[in-house]
C-alpha cells in the first residue's frame, strides 16, 4: 500500500464559516466523517478511502467514489488539499488517545 502525507488518527476540520467537514482517517482504510452545516443538520457517515499516490486519495462510499483529494500537503497544523477541483484548508487536531 502506498503511503500518503495525510495525518492518520487525528481529527482534521475544514476551515469554514458555514460548513462542518470533520474527518479522522485510520490506517485500516476507514475514515469517520462529520458533515453538514454549522447550526444545522449533521451526518456522521463512515467511508473507506484509498491512497492513489503520495499526495492524493479517494474517499469511497457504498455507492462508489465520493470525492478525490489531490495536492495533499501539510504546513504546520494546517492541511491543504484540492477537493474535486476546489482548494480547501483543514486544521489538524492532536493525536487520538
Amino acid at each position: 500500500m502506498t503511503t500518503t502525507a495525510l495525518p492518520l488518527d487525528r481529527r482534521i476540520e475544514l476551515v469554514s464559516d458555514t460548513l462542518v467537514n470533520s474527518f479522522r482517517f485510520h490506517a485500516s482504510g476507514k475514515v469517520a466523517a462529520t458533515i453538514g452545516m454549522k447550526d444545522g443538520p449533521l451526518a456522521a457517515p463512515l467511508f473507506d478511502y484509498r491512497v492513489v499516490s503520495q499526495d492524493s486519495i479517494e474517499i469511497v462510499g457504498l455507492d462508489g467514489r465520493i470525492e478525490s483529494w489531490t495536492g495533499i500537503r501539510i504546513e504546520g497544523d494546517l492541511l491543504h488539499v484540492e477537493r474535486d477541483g476546489q482548494w480547501a484548508v483543514f486544521t489538524i487536531g492532536k493525536t487520538a488517545p
